[in-house]
């Protein structure tokens, strides 16, 4: 996924969206085009973003506990997403989190099912589906 996403948007959507300016998007990815992608499309969207390489850089910082979810890879060198869901989980550093890979197969839907995430998104997937999954985890983010 390179470049800018395009679609057209419902304007009332979008402008609830921009009234979440200040939350933020924790973007996790070993594919450095994708995030770089990713963190100007979300920025422009009026997100703040954080983005990451690998779970080791993640989870040595800190993580914004408020107004944020997480965009995480599946299929990553070192842990993989659902076991970083499950350390995040474990150590009470728990975001909602939308799980995104570049494979559909049956073993991967399986994994995302396992992992309960607020949102799956198969790669590339377009701009709209990736906002209304980003809207859905700051809604649940905020009725915890």
């Amino acid at each position: 996924m390179t470049g800018t996403i395009r679609c057209r948007l419902d304007l009332s959507w979008y402008r609830q969206l921009r009234n979440k300016a200040a939350a933020t998007v924790i973007v996790l990815d070993d594919d450095v085009s994708l995030r770089r992608a990713l963190r100007r499309q979300l920025q422009v969207l009026g997100f703040m973003v954080l983005d990451f390489q690998s779970d080791e850089e993640l989870l040595s910082g800190d993580l914004p506990m408020g107004n944020a979810c997480l965009l995480l890879d599946v299929y990553m060198p070192g842990m993989n997403g659902i076991e970083l869901c499950r350390s995040l989980a474990a150590s009470e550093r728990h975001l909602p989190t939308i799980l995104m890979s570049g494979w559909d197969d049956e073993r991967t839907r399986q994994l995302m099912r396992e992992a309960k995430p607020i949102a799956s998104l198969v790669k590339p997937f377009d701009e709209e589906s990736l906002l209304r999954a980003i809207r859905i985890a700051l809604r649940d983010h905020e009725e915890d």
